[in-house]
């Protein structure tokens, strides 16, 4: 399935409430993504004129860190298998 990649706001995208990151693993994808650049999008929900996030919590903060404007990101649609999946995949506690 070919994923439609684009380059969103940082500012227009809502954290997920619900997911707690560690300052600690920020700072691992920060420096990962200072070296590197992005490697993966976050995958993201339209909710109004802005985003909610489903995948890519920790890439979207450290993105902010870095001082990014702008993040890849898929924009997943609702009521596609994805985005069942996601916010099934969005209950796993992770560090």
């Amino acid at each position: 399935m070919q994923r439609d990649v684009r380059e969103i706001d940082v500012d227009k995208i809502s954290p997920n409430r619900r997911l707690v990151c560690s300052d600690e693993s920020i700072e691992n994808i920060s420096e990962s993504i200072r070296l590197q650049g992005q490697l993966e999008p976050v995958e993201i929900l339209l909710v109004g004129a802005s985003f909610r996030i489903l995948d890519g919590e920790k890439r979207w903060r450290a993105c902010k860190k870095l001082g990014m404007r702008r993040i890849q990101a898929v924009i997943v649609e609702p009521g596609t298998g994805d985005l069942d999946f996601i916010s099934r995949a969005d209950e796993i506690p992770t560090s």
